[in-house]
């Protein structure tokens, strides 16, 4: 196997609290739809309270296997990417909480098999695709925060929606998955997908037709 070799790193300070940001470490389902334009689709292949490993699709084609493990005493967790059964980087992150609504991250990236001439443009790469993803990481954390803070009794709230035959429905304005902002427009067969997470309800009846537990009633 090749070594791997450290291109750079990356530190920013986030407005969530440490709690949220492991959450959102373990949270595989979101990439492909938080995360839209770095990654296509997910296959979980296992998860546990301490990280998951699932194939993620790329949207220009390829597929990559995802390894995350989380250090909760630690507040670190590291995440290896897999390409034909060989690791082809690892990425460590450290976090710290700086309050009860901020923390602050240390991310180093480390690829196998990179020449000494790659390792700048490869760091700079890396740094531009996480400081993307954080900037999706973030606003998904603080909207999670806040869906905390309203309290169940917010999932109840509605709002109303024109549908294709010129009908209407009520929606809840949350999702009833995790109550984040439920703000997407139904397609023509009246079906609604969560931006978050890509959970799909049928708003006629608020059943769940991607296979999720979860939905609401008219």
């Amino acid at each position: 196997m090749n070594s791997l070799v450290h291109v750079g790193s990356y530190a920013r300070d986030l407005g969530a609290s440490l709690e949220r940001l492991f959450e959102n470490a373990l949270d595989w389902e979101h990439l492909p739809h938080a995360h839209a334009g770095s990654f296509s689709d997910i296959r979980l292949i296992k998860a546990d309270r301490s990280g998951w490993r699932a194939t993620v699709g790329l949207p220009g084609g390829g597929i990559l296997t995802i390894d995350l493990r989380l250090d909760r005493d630690q507040s670190r967790w590291t995440s290896r990417t897999e390409t034909d059964g060989a690791v082809a980087a690892e990425i460590r992150t450290v976090a710290k909480a700086l309050g009860s609504d901020r923390c602050r991250v240390a991310v180093d990236f480390f690829v196998a098999g990179i020449s000494d001439d790659k390792r700048a443009a490869t760091g700079d790469f890396y740094r531009r695709l996480y400081a993307g993803l954080y900037d999706e990481d973030e606003a998904l954390m603080v909207a999670r925060a806040t869906a905390i803070a309203r309290g169940p009794g917010a999932l109840a709230e509605r709002r109303t929606i024109m549908l294709a035959d010129g009908s209407t429905a009520a929606v809840p304005l949350y999702c009833p998955h995790r109550g984040l902002p439920l703000d997407a427009a139904p397609d023509a067969d009246g079906i609604i997908t969560c931006p978050w997470h890509g959970y799909r309800f049928d708003v006629l009846t608020g059943r769940c037709v991607s296979g999720q537990m979860c939905g609401w009633r008219r």
